[in-house]
């Protein structure tokens, strides 16, 4: 008697058929993406600038306010074209300029443009308000960017979080915290850097603050948000840590605008900081001064 090859089980059977599946998929994934690549470079960046009024309405539906862009131009060199957007100015709800950017400089990948996005983001010199409303809300550039929509998110503060990388360079911030009632800071020679991953975001400001309240300081931060989160802008929800190290600084100016754990009526000296944050509040943390005033660990709580 001939004894016949045993059968495949059912289970190797719908393994392979999974298998076979997502393969073809893979495909028609990275066919979509070639002849996006494809399309990008031969038809848009040639016609970049026919495609200006286009892309203001889009930028406009992405950060939910009029945006208006004064010229555009691309480069193609290699894989990876950039884009260079001068005069790009973002309307208030009023049609007023609420930002107005001299230069911006997009540049795309593959995977920023499979994510909707850009690879970098480079603003030259840009001057920027920033403002703490009485109720915690805040505002950058006129744009609200605690404002939710009807599904619970803001639609700028989402975009601006998904992008892989956000430079600024020599900028002027000004600074305004209407819930502590300090008077407006100005910041020079503001350089910053945002890097976004799909959990975690990193940034790091160096900036020039006014004389008399000391020298340039550095601020890191390094966050995580919630594993299932439908808005990568809800800050609110985040969970991390911030550095502040200052190489001089009056505690009395600095006092001002946060709480640094220093019971002192003045004093100067240099200040490092770590605060913990959970769900976007600094819940505590520790300071040490190199100063005549204090050189002992300060602790931090509940800092507004």
């Amino acid at each position: 008697m001939n004894d016949s090859p045993p059968s495949p089980s059912r289970p190797l059977k719908a393994y392979a058929v999974v298998a076979k599946g997502a393969l073809w998929l893979l495909l028609a994934a990275w066919l979509v993406l070639v002849l996006a690549w494809g399309a990008l470079h031969g038809w848009i960046v040639p016609r970049i600038g026919e495609l200006r009024p286009d892309l203001e309405i889009e930028a406009g539906r992405v950060l939910g306010v009029p945006v208006r862009i004064g010229s555009i131009s691309a480069r193609s060199e290699g894989l990876f074209p950039s884009f260079d957007l001068q005069d790009v100015v973002l309307l208030d709800p009023q049609g007023r300029p609420a930002l107005r950017l001299p230069r911006v400089l997009a540049a795309l990948s593959p995977r920023s443009l499979w994510n909707l996005g850009f690879e970098q983001l480079y603003i030259d010199s840009p001057e920027l308000d920033v403002r703490r409303a009485r109720d915690g809300r805040v505002f950058i550039a006129g744009l609200d960017f605690s404002a939710a929509d009807a599904s619970g998110g803001s639609r700028a503060a989402d975009w601006f979080f998904r992008q892989t990388e956000f430079v600024i360079r020599n900028g002027t911030v000004r600074w305004t915290d209407e819930m502590r009632g300090a008077p407006p800071l100005a910041l020079n020679q503001v350089e910053f850097v945002m890097r976004n991953t799909v959990r975690r975001h990193s940034l790091r400001l160096d900036a020039t603050p006014p004389v008399e309240w000391g020298e340039r300081f550095t601020l890191r931060g390094l966050f995580r948000q919630p594993l299932l989160t439908a808005h990568d802008g809800r800050w609110q929800d985040w969970d991390g840590q911030l550095h502040g190290d200052f190489s001089r600084v009056d505690v009395t100016q600095l006092r001002r605008y946060a709480d640094v754990g220093v019971e002192i009526a003045a004093g100067h000296g240099a200040v490092r900081a770590w605060a913990d944050i959970e769900k976007g509040q600094i819940v505590g943390g520790v300071a040490s001064s190199r100063s005549a005033w204090r050189r002992t660990p300060l602790r931090i709580t509940n800092s507004t």
